[in-house]
């Protein structure tokens, strides 16, 4: 099977090298930089430097059996469009703004198969929840992920671990929720939780837009009263981010800078990105909890935790572990169906659960319930 990986950042970088290990890869990617520092460290990837919204590109990967699409969410529909034309399988991390579910019936008509939101979370958090839904009678799930720096460096006491212009849209974007069994949008950065966790300290969880397909792709799912998503910060965070929208600083509104024609949220992000940049082998850990309610009132809690290992960050590891295992399911031949599988539905096998859970242990990834 030939196995292309659509974009060579932090994440796309570590789910290369993983898999080219077992698999022949070939990474697309228009920084020729960031291949080039891929190339350094692993000699047995190929690597491309190209455009994808090229014609070059649809030529290029026309014969791949699948892709791994690790762009930035503004780009992810299109090239998932592209990649299900052209009958390509593919395990998409992207996250994208608009709704997958849509090249259901495109991706059945060209028989391949697609694993959307295959990261941490989305990604693992639907595979938990899908596992906790097929053996139980839930009322409530709530959702809490985030990656952070292990020491704080105020004002943002925060630092990127993927694309920041991905960050900025999960701050941007309103955020999708069920409550008492109806669809409600509320504003990101709201219904504000502070809490403290033994060996990490305080931190502030805030409403974001992390459920997507949860919200309507599987009918069991659907039926569960109350789904909420959150993204933890340091405390204080929030606030900060709420002032930069409040001045406008996040808008699309368009502006002159530098002579070029940029969005305020272009110019605010390339700032973010020099203050938020990860520094290479700063200390940062990935912490998530899944905390589901019975309808006996009793709950079931699983917790996911990582560090910084071996040079890969927490979240490239959590994101980039969990799409390899994805692809491994398609890779070798553990699902059969085709068209869009969301993880959510994929965790209600356990046959599927065991394997990604197990593969992520392997790699020393904590995962915990009760």
């Amino acid at each position: 099977m030939q196995i292309a990986v659509i974009g060579s950042g932090m994440i796309g970088s570590l789910i290369a090298t993983e898999l080219s290990k077992d698999y022949e890869i070939t990474v697309f990617d228009n920084s020729e930089n960031n291949l080039n520092e891929l190339g350094n460290s692993n000699k047995n990837i190929k690597l491309k430097v190209m455009d994808v919204n090229c014609r070059l590109f649809e030529e290029e990967i026309k014969d791949y059996q699948l892709a791994i699409n690790c762009l930035p969410g503004f780009m992810g529909f299109n090239i998932l469009e592209k990649l299900i034309t052209l009958g390509i399988s593919c395990t998409d991390i992207s996250f994208m703004p608009e709704n997958c579910l849509e090249l259901s019936d495109l991706a059945l008509k060209h028989k391949c198969t697609i694993i959307p939101d295959a990261g941490v979370a989305p990604g693992l958090s639907n595979l938990i929840i899908g596992h906790i839904v097929a053996n139980n009678d839930i009322t409530e799930i709530r959702t809490m992920v985030g990656g952070l720096p292990k020491k704080k460096k105020p004002p943002w006491n925060y630092k990127a671990p993927f694309s920041p212009i991905d960050v900025i849209e999960e701050y941007t974007r309103p955020a999708r929720i069920r409550i008492e069994g109806q669809m409600e949008i509320r504003d990101a950065l709201t219904d504000i939780q502070n809490f403290e966790v033994e060996g990490i300290g305080e931190l502030e969880a805030f409403l974001t837009d992390g459920l997507r397909t949860l919200l309507n792709s599987d009918e069991k799912i659907s039926e569960i009263p109350n789904l909420l998503e959150y993204t933890i910060r340091y405390p204080g965070h929030a606030q900060l981010i709420k002032e930069l929208i409040s001045n406008g600083e996040l808008s699309d509104e368009i502006i002159d800078f530098n002579g070029k024609k940029i969005t305020k949220k272009e110019k605010t992000s390339q700032k973010l990105f020099d203050e938020w940049k990860l520094s290479k082998n700063e200390e940062e850990f990935t912490f998530m909890i899944i905390s589901a309610t019975k309808k006996d009132g009793s709950e079931i809690n699983y917790t996911v935790y990582d560090e910084t290992t071996e040079g890969w960050s927490s979240m490239a590891r959590t994101t980039g572990l969990t799409a390899c295992a994805f692809a491994k399911l398609i890779i070798e031949n553990k699902i059969s169906q085709i068209g869009i599988l969301c993880p959510e539905t994929l965790g209600q096998n356990k046959i599927n659960y065991d394997f990604i859970l197990n593969f992520l242990k392997e790699k020393n990834i904590r995962i915990t319930n009760n």
